[in-house]
C-alpha cells in the first residue's frame, strides 16, 4: 500500500533535513566501492576472466544485464555495511559505523539508511554495534551472521549479504603508496584524541593527546592521514560529525587518486601488499559465484541518484515525530536509543517507506 499524501511529505521533509550529512558519506561510500571493487574484488574475479576463454557461455554470464546469482526480496538486495577501528584496545571489535544499502535489481534504485549504533536491541540486551563483537564470541566468522539478525531485528527488513571494512588497514595501505598529498583547508586542534593502547588508562588524562592540523598543503603519512580523519573532539566546527565526514572523504579520494597513478597501478609489488591488506581488513559473506553481478550491479548505480535515510528522534519545528528517544541511563545501565513509546511499528513503516517509495 502506497504511503499517504501526509506521511509522503514529512518523509520527503526527513530526507532534507539530512541530506546534508549523508552527501559526504554517500560520495565517500560510493568511493569505497571503487577501492572495494579495483583492490578486493577484481582480484578475486581473476579466475571467472581466466575462464572466460573456454567458452561463450562465460562471455555471455558477464555482459548478460540479468543478475540471477544475487539474493534478493521483492527485487531488492539488502547489504549491511559495518566498520570498525580495529587494533587491539578494548572495544575494537565495535561496529560504529553501520550502514543498510538496498539496491532494485531491476530499475538500479538505490538507498543508504544510516542505522544509529546506540540503538538497543532487545534480543541481544546490548547495542547494535556490540552485535558483531557477541557474533565472534559465539563461532568463527559469526560476526556478519548476528550483526544481520541484528540489524534485521530493527528494521524488520531481510539482510541478505554483509560487508565488514576495519580501517586499521587502511593506515598500512596509506603507508604502502607513499602517502597522501592533502589540501587542508581548516586547521583545528584535538585535545582529547586517544592514545592507542591507553583507552583504559586509570588517569583520564593519559589516555588522549592532543593533535594539531595547520591549513595548507601537505603530505601525510598512514598514521598521521588515520589522525586527521578519526579526531572527532576538535575545537569549533571542525568538531561536528559533517566536518569529520568531510575530512573523510577528502583522504579517500586523495587515497584513490594516488592509487590510480602510475606509479601504484603499475607496480605489481605495490598492488600485490595492496591485495593482501585488503584481503585482511576486508570480510563478506557474499559468495564468489555472486562476484560478477555484484560487479555488474555497482557499474549501474548512479551515484548522483542515491537516496537517503536516517532512523532518528524527530523534528518539533518541521512537525516530524520522533523514532527513537534516549531513556534513563538507569534503565539500561548505560546511554542508549529505544523506539518511542517502546513501539518498533514506526520505525518498520518508516523503513518501509524509505525502501519501496519509488516501486
Amino acid at each position: 500500500m502506497k504511503p499517504d499524501k501526509t506521511k509522503l511529505n514529512k518523509l520527503k521533509r526527513r530526507f532534507y533535513k539530512h541530506l546534508w550529512f549523508f552527501r559526504p558519506f554517500s560520495y565517500l561510500l560510493i568511493t569505497l566501492a571503487i577501492l572495494f571493487s579495483l583492490i578486493w574484488l577484481v582480484p578475486k574475479l581473476a579466475p571467472f576472466f581466466q575462464r572466460l576463454a573456454k567458452g561463450p557461455a562465460m562471455v555471455i554470464s558477464l555482459f548478460n544485464p540479468s543478475l540471477t546469482h544475487l539474493n534478493s526480496s521483492r527485487q531488492r538486495t539488502n547489504i549491511l555495511l559495518l566498520g570498525m577501528a580495529g587494533g587491539d584496545h578494548p572495544g575494537a571489535d565495535l561496529t560504529d559505523s553501520i550502514m543498510l544499502i538496498s539496491i532494485n535489481l531491476q530499475t538500479n534504485d538505490t538507498v543508504l539508511i544510516s542505522l544509529p549504533r546506540d540503538t538497543w536491541v532487545e534480543s541481544l540486551s546490548a547495542k547494535l554495534n556490540a552485535a558483531y563483537h557477541y557474533g565472534e564470541t559465539k563461532q568463527p566468522d559469526g560476526g556478519l551472521i548476528l550483526a544481520k539478525a541484528a540489524a534485521s531485528e530493527i528494521i524488520n527488513q531481510p539482510i541478505h549479504y554483509g560487508i565488514l571494512l576495519d580501517f586499521s588497514g587502511f593506515e598500512k595501505a596509506i603507508d604502502i603508496i607513499g602517502g597522501l598529498d592533502l589540501d587542508v583547508p581548516h586547521g583545528f586542534v584535538d585535545k582529547k584524541y586517544p592514545i592507542p593502547g591507553k583507552e583504559a588508562a586509570e588517569i583520564e588524562a593519559d589516555r588522549h593527546q592532543t593533535i594539531e592540523f595547520l591549513s595548507g598543503s601537505q603530505h601525510m603519512n598512514g598514521a598521521t592521514a588515520l589522525k586527521y580523519v578519526r579526531s572527532r573532539n576538535a575545537e569549533g566546527e571542525e568538531g561536528t560529525d559533517f566536518a569529520r565526514a568531510q575530512r573523510q572523504q577528502r583522504v579517500i579520494l586523495a587515497f584513490k587518486n594516488q592509487l590510480l597513478s602510475a606509479k601504484t597501478f603499475l607496480n605489481p609489488k605495490r598492488l600485490k601488499q595492496l591485495n593482501q591488506i585488503f584481503k585482511d581488513s576486508v570480510a563478506t559473506d557474499i559468495p564468489s559465484g555472486s562476484y560478477p553481478d555484484l560487479f555488474k550491479l555497482a557499474l549501474r548505480i548512479d551515484k548522483d541518484n542515491i537516496r537517503t535515510g536516517i532512523i532518528d528522534q524527530g523534528s518539533q519545528s518541521e512537525d516530524i515525530p520522533p523514532l527513537l528517544y534516549n531513556p534513563p541511563a538507569s534503565l539500561y545501565g548505560q546511554w542508549v536509543l529505544t523506539p518511542v513509546d517502546n513501539d518498533w511499528q514506526p520505525i518498520f513503516d518508516h523503513i518501509e517507506e524509505i525502501i519501496y517509495q519509488n516501486q
